[in-house]
């Protein structure tokens, strides 16, 4: 069984900042933006600021598209998609979060493109949206993260795989945890996560179910 994702919108960052959180029909977290459910995003920005804790375990990344700055944040083994630098043109794609009441986006990926790419963004948004006014400068503090317990990426693509091997029956959260081979700790975060994000679903009380 392959999960499909959920459609990656694209927006002005301005239009996601300000994005109202919901829950859809299903339960899952989503964001209400331009009446649309959206969890998942697509940006076109620039980089201008990047931060490292001491541990190497955390880096965000600030981005701005000229109407407003987002932060795209990574735990562990997810950093390695951050690997960037103030000034430059990135694509970025991943769903969307909210914490602390900051959204901010957990990447799927990160990648360079060329800066022509970032205007032909621009005119689509403006063509379709109208053209943004002038951003806010993000007002955030960083967080001296040196035990991250955020569910990573790759850790959420794992748990998935597993649960996909049992596409017409559920399967205990018990067996799932060993199967996963991750901390128990983290792998109770994923599941909520999934949970969350309406990628899987609990029939009853210890079982969850692709859906």
């Amino acid at each position: 069984m392959e999960f499909k994702r959920p459609t990656a919108y694209i927006f002005w960052i301005n239009d996601m900042i300000n994005a109202v959180p919901e829950l859809t029909q299903e339960g899952a977290r989503a964001f209400k933006i331009r009446g649309k459910s959206a969890r998942r995003v697509n940006i076109i920005a620039a980089v201008i600021d990047v931060y490292e804790n001491e541990g190497k375990t955390y880096r965000s990344v600030t981005l701005d598209d000229g109407s407003g700055q987002i932060r795209v944040k990574a735990w562990e083994e997810d950093t390695a998609k951050l690997l960037l630098n103030p000034g430059d043109i990135v694509i970025v794609v991943g769903f969307l979060h909210e914490s602390l009441g900051e959204i901010f986006i957990r990447p799927e990926f990160a990648r360079h493109i060329r800066a022509e790419w970032a205007v032909t963004r621009k005119e689509y948004l403006a063509s379709a949206y109208g053209k943004p006014s002038a951003g806010e400068t993000l007002k955030v503090s960083e967080e001296s993260i040196n035990n991250p317990v955020e569910p990573t990426m790759e850790a959420r693509g794992k748990m998935l795989s597993l649960i996909a091997e049992y596409p017409e029956s559920t399967i205990s959260v018990e067996e799932l945890i060993k199967k996963a081979g991750l901390a128990k700790g983290l792998s109770e975060k994923v599941i909520k996560e999934l949970t969350n994000d309406g990628e899987i679903f609990s029939p009853r009380a210890g079982f969850v179910q692709a859906l």
